[in-house]
C-alpha cells in the first residue's frame, strides 16, 4: 500500500526529530560523565601548578621583603617546575599589593608575601578593598626585629644618648617609615610612646627609599631589617646601635631597645597568602614544599646571616597566628592614638 506524500514527509520528519532527540540525549550524557570525571580528578587533586605563580610583593625594591622572597622564591620554583614572577606592587601600607591577591582566581597561580601590616590595616582604615579574614594562609615565614639605623653624623652613639638627645629637642628627630601603619611606623610609635619622646614620622614607599633618604642626610633614621641596614652601617653612612628584639644581635651583638627602654619589643613578620577559596590541596602542597625548602641549611645559613628567624609554619598555625597579630596590632594602634581613615 502506497503511503500518501504527506504521509511520507511526516513520517521522514518524526525519523529526524527522534535522531535529534537521541542525539541530544547522547550529548547529556557525556556532558554528565564529563562532569563526574572532571569532579573526581578535583578531588583527586589536579595537577598544579600549570603555568608560571605570581609572586606579589606588595612593597617597592629594596627592602627585607624582596631579601626573604630571594631566600625561597627560586627553590621553589625548581620543587614546583614552573616559574615564580615576582611583582612588587606597593603603596598604602600593603593594601594595593593585597587587593590584586583578593581578585586573582583561587587557584594557587597567584600568591602574596605578607608582613605585619596586613594584621595591621583593620584597624587603620574604615573600607578595605578585600577581607582579611577569607585569606588563605599558606605559612608565617620567618620574623626578625628592626634594626635602628641612625645617619652616621648625629651626636650620639647609644640608645641612651638618642633618647636624651629626642627629650631635650622634641620633634627634631625624623624617621622614614613605609607608610602608615606599617610595623616600622607602630615600631616607631610605640618607641616614642614608651621612652617619652617625639621622633616624627616621615612616609616613604618602601623600606628603600627610607634607607635611601637616611644614607642621603634627609631623615635623621630608620627601623628596617638588620640585612638592609648592614651595607649603609658598612659604607658609614649610618650607625647601629639598637633593634627590636630582646637578646643581643648580630656579631655586631647589638644591643636591643629594651636595655635604655625597658618591656619594649616589636617583631617583624613574613608570611605567604592565597586568595579566599584556594583548595586546601594547593595550600598543602606549598606548605610542604616550603618547610623542605627553609629545613635546608644553606637556606638556613642564608637566613641566619641576615639575623631572621626561619619559622615555616603549617597554615593551621599561620591562620592562628594571624589572628593573635591582628589582637596585638589593634592593641597598639589604638595605644599611639592612631585612628582609622
Amino acid at each position: 500500500m502506497l503511503l500518501s506524500a504527506h504521509r511520507i514527509r511526516d513520517h521522514s520528519r518524526r525519523r529526524r526529530m527522534g535522531q535529534v532527540i537521541r542525539t541530544l540525549a547522547l550529548v547529556a550524557t557525556m556532558a554528565a560523565f564529563s562532569g563526574l570525571a572532571i569532579e573526581n580528578v578535583a578531588a583527586q587533586g589536579a595537577p598544579y601548578p600549570t603555568k608560571p605563580i605570581k609572586l606579589i610583593i606588595p612593597y617597592a625594591p629594596g627592602g627585607g621583603t624582596d631579601a626573604v622572597a630571594a631566600a625561597f622564591s627560586d627553590k621553589l620554583s625548581q620543587k614546583l617546575g614552573q616559574p615564580i614572577v615576582k611583582e612588587n606592587h606597593a603603596g598604602s601600607n600593603s593594601v594595593i599589593g593585597t587587593a590584586l591577591l583578593a581578585q586573582a582566581p583561587p587557584d594557587g597561580q597567584t600568591l602574596l608575601v605578607v608582613t605585619a601590616a596586613i594584621a595591621n590595616n583593620p584597624f587603620l582604615y574604615s573600607k578595605l578593598p578585600y577581607q582579611t579574614e577569607t585569606f588563605v594562609p599558606v605559612s608565617i615565614l620567618t620574623s626578625y626585629p628592626f634594626v635602628l639605623g641612625v645617619r652616621a653624623n648625629l651626636p650620639f652613639n647609644s640608645m641612651q644618648e638618642l633618647i636624651a638627645y629626642a627629650k631635650a629637642n622634641p620633634g627634631k628627630l625624623t624617621a622614614g617609615t613605609s607608610g602608615r601603619g606599617a610595623g616600622a611606623q607602630l615600631a616607631l610609635g610605640l618607641l616614642n610612646k614608651s621612652a617619652g619622646i617625639q621622633i616624627r614620622d616621615i612616609p616613604f614607599k618602601g623600606a628603600g627609599e627610607s634607607l635611601n633618604n637616611v644614607a642621603g642626610g634627609f631623615v635623621d633614621m630608620v627601623f628596617s631589617g638588620y640585612e638592609t641596614v648592614r651595607p649603609f652601617v658598612e659604607s658609614g653612612k649610618m650607625k647601629a646601635f639598637a633593634h627590636t628584639g630582646t637578646e643581643p644581635l648580630g656579631t655586631e651583638r647589638i644591643p636591643p631597645i629594651a636595655d635604655a627602654v625597658p618591656g619594649f619589643e616589636y617583631l617583624n613578620w613574613l608570611g605567604l597568602i592565597a586568595p579566599a577559596g584556594t583548595p586546601p590541596a594547593v595550600t598543602e602542597k606549598l606548605n610542604a614544599e616550603l618547610k623542605a625548602i627553609f629545613a635546608q641549611q644553606d637556606v638556613k645559613d642564608r637566613l641566619a646571616a641576615q639575623n631572621i628567624t626561619s619559622v615555616a609554619s603549617t597554615s593551621a598555625e599561620a591562620k592562628t597566628y594571624l589572628a593573635k597579630e591582628m589582637e596585638k596590632s589593634k592593641s597598639i594602634i589604638e595605644s599611639i592614638g592612631l585612628k582609622p581613615e
